[in-house]
């Protein structure tokens, strides 16, 4: 029957295929993007050409890059620094000498000194000493102090003070929206200012006391207004610099570059090179379209291929999808592979046949199964093949004796079969390998060259293949087959216990367990699982072995003491207890369900009956298990077997006759009760499995001829 696959699912995939291509293809396209190799020109000034060459286009002659970085660095050198004249600093100055002026006729009234007024001074930095305030009591002098220095402040400012000298001689002065190239030796700086006015002094002011007044003055109010622009300067600089052509010439088509025999001069070689240079321009341009597209159909091929994951599982699978932590192993190895084919192929010399595509396929063989491991062989050989560059025959050795690994492992059992398919896997390795080099006639060398890669990828798979199936396995809903038969050794503390605690549930443990593993090997489910769940199925009985048939006599029947109602609870029990039991032992979710399903939600008829006979009302589901139904053909299997074992040991004449009887009846009334509705078993399996069973129930339970003493 064809599984319903939602469509949720069926998109949660494609997300997953469009991520997993993503990153595959980002990877792809960083390592190993297309680079266009030029040849470099082999010519050299003073050789003889072996050749005529003409050129074939118009192209430019381009300056040396280092070279023209000289020529600009030189060109910005000679740009002059800019500096601008400020007026507002002009303004400033002639505002501070009229705010002096202002302060001189505060701090004096009737030509004598205000005490009071004094420390204005001291507070604006002049700083005069009783002796200089004396010589400024007198107004006429005061004014005229005043118009010596505005007058020759404004001379001074009008020529310009620098606020320190450049380095170059000469300036480029802006004023307003004029330039003019200044020599620093006819401009001022504050230094050469103060003493250019001290000299300037008429003879009223001559004496040593003046003169300091007037330096105190003016080194307080005397500052630059030549400014140093340095985003005008900055700017100069950049034009200089483009100025400077990057271009020395043209040559046009069908010009003669240079003549067979003919000596190479310096003018030439820069003809070739440049040559050189346009071609791979010319080169990189017209393939620029074409990488774009076929960028674009790369991605979508790793999509499609990826897709088919998809595609396959859909028909043949269903379970990767409804199961998506299985669906995103799949992508995840799918990834890991391309990147390492990636990595190997673009970062490394060694040979793409060290890439161990084996060990995936190991891994899911056991994970999963064999169809699976096929899955995801045939998928990757197209992605594979695609990653290679198109080089069928590497993709298809690869792939091919990858994939053969799995002839061994159809039921895989112990670690053995890790080393049985590593052999397989080599053989056919080594096969391949002579076959195609003998179709291409590849040297020996070559061969065992190529051989050593594939043993040394096999082995890597061996190893990587065995050490990671376990912590892979517990981080999937899976079980696999080693794990289970490790979990099938009596010696394990819950089997044991089973052994010890309650023994008449042993024996029918080991009971169902033969039966179900003969009727899941006669219907295709898993018959490991299906005998090691039966071990476990009854395992809640450990609890409180002595309320459960088969470990008393009809003496010490202990539901003798109860009510039915009671028993039921007690009956029921048993499944809650194993599976407490199994999760506290870390027992896999697979035996898990098997416990908790085994009897679905059937009724506990024996108890039901007794309380129907006692009690006027009873509530029914207190006589029926809590479930769930089975959810898997081996939990079905569980079931059955468990019931019938119980049934035909319940027989009086366990005839050939009784006992398919017995068989018959059991499996009907579990799918007359609904029972079996969510295990996806069919009726023809159902009646396969009833078929396998008689021959074991037979040969336990059919009563032998007795042999004369």
């Amino acid at each position: 029957m064809k599984t319903y696959i939602p469509i949720k699912k069926i998109s949660q995939a494609f997300i997953a295929v469009g991520i997993t291509t993503i990153v595959i293809f980002l990877v792809n396209f960083f390592f190993t993007r297309e680079k266009i190799i030029v040849r470099k020109s082999t010519f050299n000034v003073g050789q003889i050409s072996n050749q005529t060459i003409v050129a074939p286009f118009n192209f430019y002659i381009y300056e040396d890059p280092e070279v023209l970085k000289n020529k600009q660095v030189k060109a910005e050198e000679r740009v002059l620094s800019k500096y601008q004249l400020s007026d507002d600093v002009t303004f400033d100055v002639q505002s501070h000498i009229n705010e002096f002026y202002s302060l001189l006729d505060k701090a004096f009234v009737r030509d004598s000194l205000n005490s009071d007024l004094i420390l204005n001074f001291d507070q604006d930095g002049y700083g005069f000493s009783e002796q200089e305030l004396k010589f400024l009591e007198n107004k006429d002098a005061r004014e005229q102090l005043f118009e010596f220095l505005l007058v020759k402040v404004k001379s001074v400012l009008g020529v310009g003070i620098l606020k320190s000298e450049p380095n170059n001689e000469k300036i480029t002065l802006v004023e307003g929206n004029t330039e003019k190239v200044v020599s620093i030796k006819e401009l001022f700086t504050k230094k050469t200012a103060l003493n250019y006015i001290l000299n300037q002094r008429t003879p009223r002011f001559r004496s040593d006391e003046w003169k300091s007044i007037i330096e105190k003055v003016l080194n307080n109010i005397l500052q630059p207004n030549i400014i140093y622009d340095k985003d005008a300067t900055g700017i100069a600089k950049k034009r200089a610099s483009e100025s400077v052509p990057p271009v020395l010439g043209e040559v046009l088509k069908n010009e003669l570059i240079v003549q067979e025999h003919q000596k190479i001069t310096g003018d030439m070689l820069r003809k070739l090179d440049a040559l050189e240079q346009a071609e791979q321009q010319r080169t990189l341009t017209e393939q620029a379209g074409k990488q774009v597209l076929s960028h674009v159909a790369e991605f979508i091929y790793i999509f499609l291929v990826l897709s088919l994951f998809i595609i396959l599982s859909y028909f043949m699978y269903p379970e990767l999808l409804m199961t998506f932590s299985l669906f995103r192993t799949f992508l995840f190895f799918t990834a890991c592979i391309a990147l390492l084919l990636i990595l190997i192929t673009n970062l490394t010399t060694w040979s793409a046949y060290i890439l161990p595509f084996g060990l995936p396929i190991i891994l899911l063989a056991f994970l999963i199964n064999v169809p699976a491991a096929i899955i995801f062989g045939f998928v990757n050989y197209f992605l594979v093949a695609g990653l290679l560059d198109w080089k069928i025959i590497p993709a298809m050795i690869i792939c091919l004796s990858g994939m053969s690994a799995v002839l061994p492992l159809e039921n895989p059992r112990s670690r053995r079969d890790f080393y049985n398919a590593t052999f397989y896997m080599l053989i056919f390795f080594v096969g391949l390998v002579l076959i195609f080099g003998a179709i291409q006639h590849t040297k020996i060398l070559e061969i065992l060259n190529d051989i050593k890669w594939g043993v040394l990828g096999g082995l890597i798979s061996l190893v990587g293949s065995m050490t990671l199936l376990a912590p892979i396995e517990q981080r999937l809903p899976v079980i696999t087959n080693i794990h289970l038969l490790e979990l099938s050794d009596f010696s394990n503390p819950l089997l044991k216990s089973l052994t010890e605690v309650a023994s008449g549930t042993y024996h029918h443990c080991i009971i169902v367990g033969n039966l179900a593993e003969t009727a899941a090997k006669a219907i295709g489910a898993n018959p490991i699982l299906s005998r090691v769940g039966s071990y476990y199925h009854d395992i809640g009985k450990t609890k409180n072995p002595e309320y459960f048939i088969e470990n008393t006599t009809e003496e010490e029947n202990i539901h003798n003491q109860l009510t039915p109602n009671q028993s039921a609870q007690v009956v029921k029990h048993h499944v809650e207890d194993g599976v407490k039991l199994a999760r506290e032992h870390h027992i896999p979710k697979a035996i898990v369900d098997i416990i908790q399903q085994h009897h679905g939600t059937s009724q506990i008829s024996f108890f039901m009956n007794e309380a129907l006979k006692h009690e006027e009302k009873i509530d029914e589901k207190d006589f029926h298990y809590n479930g769930p139904k089975p959810q898997s053909k081996e939990a079905a299997i569980v079931m059955i077997a468990d019931i019938v074992e119980s049934t035909t040991k319940s027989l009086d004449e366990p005839t050939v006759e009784e006992i398919e009887n017995a068989v018959k009846r059991s499996v009907k009334r579990l799918i007359d009760t609904d029972q079996l509705s969510e295990s996806e078993i069919s009726l023809r399996e159902l009646k396969t499995l009833q078929q396998s069973m008689i021959p074991i129930l037979l040969g336990i339970y059919q009563k032998r001829i007795a042999y004369p003493e």
